[in-house]
């Protein structure tokens, strides 16, 4: 077995980010037409659950799920919510938040990517920048802007030899390649949590992904960019399941303080509301679960991911809502 097959051998990637948009039409023109992912049919649902943190809320909407075709990791949900509003998850202002803050997609050439970008009118944190991931685990140049609908959106142009992590990671999206206007699916996706051996927990044992990185990122290059304090050191893991799209980014501050976001995280508020998952037996998740007691919702109706009951639960370690739905 080859070091990039070990990496994305086992386990449930992030099938889909669930994003709540003040304009759906708006959103896919970002998603669709910008990112290049093919987005399913507008869907109208007089009841939608998912998203909300209170049992036995729900509201009309209207949505769509944005994909690469044949790829089941790293897909967006577009939904809009036909209730009244209550501003967005993260603030002005913000930038790493607790909770769910960030998409992120690779590029091959990410000045060209961030010109054209820049030109369109998005706001960048900072020039693109280039930095050690970690002793060994190789080079990478990021990012960062402002979405739509106060997503952060980050941007990687994964480097190195094969014999490091982003070198693997290059060489996996070469042989599968990018969408029309050169992005892949959501490749990775950061969620900031207090306790990282908890949520971390979550990821390998529930959801049965791989630690496929770990470090303790304090570079003054990359708190640069991602508009941290100079002298900030984060624990980071990179979790990854059977595909390299999809991996979550586990995110612990060490020394300095970020807004807590999570209990904004609800539905109709705008924003990153929740990471979804397919599990190979949810009834096993809800019997074995211990966590704070999850809440069944009804999942129909969405082209391109299963129908029926799934468990939205709050993940230990941040709270942040994970949507679980029966792998077909």
């Amino acid at each position: 077995m080859s070091a990039a097959a070990r990496d994305f051998a086992t386990g449930s990637p992030l099938a889909f980010a669930l994003v709540s948009v003040a304009d759906l039409d708006a959103s896919l023109r970002f998603y669709r037409d910008r990112i290049g992912l093919t987005a399913g049919p507008v869907v109208e649902w007089p009841r939608f659950e998912a998203g909300f943190v209170e049992a036995g809320r729900a509201a009309p909407a209207r949505g769509a799920l944005c994909s690469e075709p044949g790829t089941p990791a790293g897909r967006v949900l577009l939904v809009e919510y036909a209730a009244p509003r209550d501003g967005t998850v993260r603030l002005p202002g913000d930038r790493t938040t607790r909770g769910y803050w960030n998409l992120n997609f690779y590029v091959d050439d990410i000045h060209a990517s961030t010109r054209a970008l820049r030109a369109e009118g998005f706001a960048f944190w900072s020039d693109p920048v280039q930095y050690r991931v970690g002793e060994s685990a190789g080079v990478a140049t990021e990012v960062v802007f402002e979405g739509p609908d106060s997503v952060a959106v980050n941007l990687v142009q994964p480097e190195g030899g094969p014999e490091t992590f982003t070198g693997r990671v290059r060489a996996e999206v070469a042989r599968h390649g990018k969408t029309h206007t050169g992005f892949t699916p959501v490749a990775t996706s950061a969620h900031c949590v207090r306790d990282l051996a908890l949520a971390s927990a979550f990821y390998t044992g529930v959801l049965g992904m791989r630690v496929v990185l770990d470090e303790y990122l304090g570079r003054p290059e990359t708190n640069h960019f991602l508009a941290r304090p100079r002298e900030a050191l984060t624990h980071t893991q990179f979790v990854a399941g059977d595909h390299f799209y999809g991996k979550v980014a586990l995110n612990e501050p060490q020394n300095w303080i970020v807004p807590e976001r999570v209990e904004r995280s609800s539905a109709p508020r705008i924003g990153y509301l929740a990471q979804g998952f397919l599990v190979p037996d949810l009834a096993r998740v809800e019997r074995e679960w211990r966590g704070q007691a999850p809440r069944r919702v009804e999942f129909a109706g969405v082209p391109g991911l299963p129908s029926g009951p799934g468990l939205q639960l709050q993940v230990p370690g941040s709270g942040a809502l994970a949507l679980l739905l029966q792998a077909s």
